[in-house]
C-alpha cells in the first residue's frame, strides 16, 4: 500500500474517531444489556485496536519519526486517545475519563499486535 494511502487510512478512522466522540447522549454498553461497569471500555479497546491496525500498516509504509515503529504507533494513538478524551469533556453528556484513555493505548498496542502477527503469517507462508 502506497504511504499516502495508509496514512489516509488512519486519518479517516481518526475523523470517525472523532465523530463517534462528538455524539451527545450516546448509549453505552449498559443499553445494549451490558451491565457490568466499565463494560464501555472494551469499545474503546475496539474502536483503537483498529487505529492500531492502521497504524502499524502506515508507519511500515512511512515511519514518520525515528523510533522504532511500534513506540510511534504508541505516540500516535495513545497521544490521540488523550486528546479525544479531552474533546469528550467539553461535549454535552460526556465525559473524559483516564481509563478509557488506557483503554485507548491498549486498544493501538493490541492492534499493532495483531497486525504484525498477520504481517509474519503472510511472510512465513511466502517463504514456505
Amino acid at each position: 500500500m502506497r504511504p499516502a494511502a495508509a496514512w489516509g487510512l488512519v486519518l479517516a478512522w481518526m475523523a470517525f474517531i472523532a465523530l463517534l466522540s462528538h455524539q451527545t447522549g450516546v448509549e453505552g454498553p449498559a443499553s445494549r444489556g451490558l451491565a457490568v461497569p466499565g463494560a464501555d471500555r472494551f469499545d474503546h479497546l475496539a474502536e483503537y485496536a483498529v487505529l492500531g491496525v492502521l497504524l502499524a500498516f502506515a508507519i511500515r509504509a512511512r515511519n514518520p519519526l525515528p523510533w522504532p515503529p511500534l513506540v510511534v504507533a504508541l505516540i500516535i494513538g495513545s497521544g490521540y486517545g488523550a486528546l479525544d478524551e479531552l474533546h469528550q469533556s467539553f461535549v454535552p453528556g460526556r465525559d473524559g475519563d483516564a481509563f478509557d484513555w488506557v483503554a485507548d493505548t491498549l486498544g493501538v498496542a493490541l492492534g499493532w499486535w495483531a497486525a504484525e502477527r498477520y504481517r509474519r503469517f503472510l511472510r512465513e507462508r511466502v517463504e514456505a
